[in-house]
């Protein structure tokens, strides 16, 4: 089964904000990011599972309709009615939402103390942020989903790929399922905004096919 890895469009606020699961704008190239990223995929995928943050959510819903194969009459100059339906099953899951900052969600990372960054800097993966999470437990609720979902759907449809629309720290902890990575190198992966990253997983095994293109 080919498993595609979204990573959703570019965000309004830039980086300078830590916004982690807060929902934020998208920037206004969106529109021009995202018919980009789906040159990447194919038309019949058989699910589509997404974080419930705005900035998935739009991209999840605009793939949905985009690949609705349902046959499409002209009632009206300009209107257009779908029949026969067919859109990609949806599923929203909080387990696929970006690392959770806590007390420093929607803060400029140049005013959280020092005292406090620095040593999550040095060890996010078990340090955790203020009422927030650390990078083990992002990777922890991922596997979850990973072996509740998608592999049960491995089994029963292994020839139709599945999409998965998240985030930045969603996918690199995927990958580092996938790779056996150590969790302190997942942020040497680079991961463009709209980018997508495509594997094949048969039975146990998974080959990825490309990253962030």
């Amino acid at each position: 089964m080919d498993i595609y890895l979204i990573r959703h469009t570019e965000v309004a606020v830039g980086r300078s904000l830590a916004y982690g699961q807060s929902n934020v704008d998208l920037a206004d190239n969106y529109e021009e990011q995202r018919d980009k990223l789906t040159l990447h995929l194919p038309e019949d995928p058989s699910a589509i599972f997404s974080s419930p943050l705005n900035r998935c959510r739009q991209l999840t819903e605009d793939l949905a309709v985009a690949l609705d194969t349902g046959s499409r009459i002209e009632t009206a100059p300009g209107q257009t009615t779908v029949v026969d339906s067919h859109r990609p099953a949806v599923q929203f899951d909080d387990r696929l939402k970006e690392f959770h900052f806590g007390d420093w969600e929607m803060m400029p990372w140049t005013d959280i103390g020092r005292d406090v960054l620095d040593p999550w800097m040095a060890d996010f993966v078990h340090v955790s942020t203020p009422n927030g999470e650390n990078f083990q437990d992002v990777f922890d609720r991922v596997g979850a989903f990973w072996r509740e979902k998608i592999i049960p759907l491995s089994e029963q449809a292994p020839g139709q790929p599945v999409f998965i629309v998240s985030h930045g720290g969603v996918i690199r902890a995927l990958l580092c399922l996938f790779l056996d990575l150590s969790l302190h190198n997942a942020y040497r992966i680079n991961l463009d905004y709209g980018a997508v990253t495509k594997l094949t997983l048969t039975g146990s095994s998974y080959t990825i096919q490309y990253i962030n293109r």
